[in-house]
This record gives C-alpha cells, structure tokens and sequence, in this order.
C-alpha cells in the first residue's frame, strides 16, 4: 500500500524538477534612466523662481505600455524577456523633466502638480518613436510653450530625430530611445523664453 503513495510522490516531484529546467530567465526591468548628475548645480530658488510646468507627454496608444518593442516593416515586436518599469509616457515625460531642470537650475521644472499656477507649461506630442530591427531610431515630436500671462506669445515647435545603433538586446534598445529623448529636451529648452 505505501509503495502506490511513494511513486505518486516521485512522479510528481519529478514533474516539478522538469517543470523548474524550463523556467524561463526572469524578466528584466528598464527606465530610460536619468540624466548624470555629476555636473549638476546645487539648485537654489528664490521665491520669485518661475514655475515651468511640463505636461505628461502625448504618444500613440500602441508605444504608451510597459512593453519594450522593436519595428519590423509593418511589423511591431514586443520583447519576450524585458519590459519598461513604468508606461513609456511616463518614462518619457520623468527624463525630459529631469534633464530639462539640469539645464535650467533657477528655475522650478515639475511633472508633479503645483500649488499655484505655473509660470509656463510645456505640452509634448510624440507622433512617432520607433526602433526598427535594423537599428534606426526615429523620434517625431511636436511641442507647444504656454506662457500664464495670455499676452505674451505662444511657441510651438517641431522636429525629427534619427539615431542609429545596436538593437541585439533590450538594454541597447532602451539606451537608443534615451539618447533621442535626451536630444529632444535639448531642443526644447532652446524654445523656452525666459522668465519675466
């Protein structure tokens, strides 16, 4: 009678051992990461800093996911084994503030709602962000700068970007997107005025 009860045991133990062999690796975490902060200015804001508020960034529905994905022609591949550790939008919209306020250090740049009224806000719209399997990055964004004061002048700006580099793993595929978000902010500091 309890020779039935052991091979039971040691078929399912065994069951579970093979299960365990093709246990797939575990999944990888991204961010785009932030800019170094090795030459970053200790920030000190009066009370009269201006307040640049910058809007959660605007991107087509089937990027704004936590999937890493690659174009192949007509073709979008999502990563097996790596996803973001947030949704894309929000990665995006936490770098370009973060390198934006590296640029700017007297001034207030937040994603995070504000107790008054901004001095500006920034909206960014990015029709286009893409990685194709061969390793060409392309970024197209449109972005606008609403100054508070209804008087003074609205900017709006466009531009398209294009990197090129390895895509043979997840980790170069994040490091092409940062780079071109990096070079996006950049453009959209120059079209900042300053504050009044």
């Amino acid at each position: 009678m309890t020779f039935a009860p052991r091979r039971s045991l040691l078929a399912v133990l065994a069951g579970c051992s093979l299960l365990s062999g093709c246990a797939s690796p575990p999944l990888r975490l991204y961010t785009l990461g932030v800019p170094s902060d090795a030459n970053t200015i200790e920030p000190h804001l009066s009370s009269r800093a201006a307040t640049i508020a910058i809007s959660r960034v605007i991107m087509p529905d089937y990027l704004d996911s936590q999937d890493i994905i690659t174009r192949q022609g007509e073709e979008i591949l999502r990563s097996p084994r790596s996803r973001w550790a947030t949704r894309l939008s929000l990665g995006v919209t936490d770098l370009l503030t973060n390198v934006l306020a590296n640029k700017r250090p007297s001034e207030l740049i937040t994603d995070q709602p504000l107790a008054d009224v901004a001095t500006m806000r920034v909206q960014i719209d990015i029709s286009r962000f893409d990685v194709d399997a061969d390793g060409r990055a392309t970024l197209d964004a449109t972005w606008a700068v609403l100054p508070r004061d209804p008087n003074q002048p609205l900017t709006r700006e466009r531009t398209h970007l294009v990197a090129t580099g390895s895509v043979s793993t997840d980790a170069d595929v994040a490091s092409l997107m940062r780079d071109l978000v990096i070079r996006l902010a950049e453009k959209v500091n120059t079209t900042i005025p300053p504050a009044r």
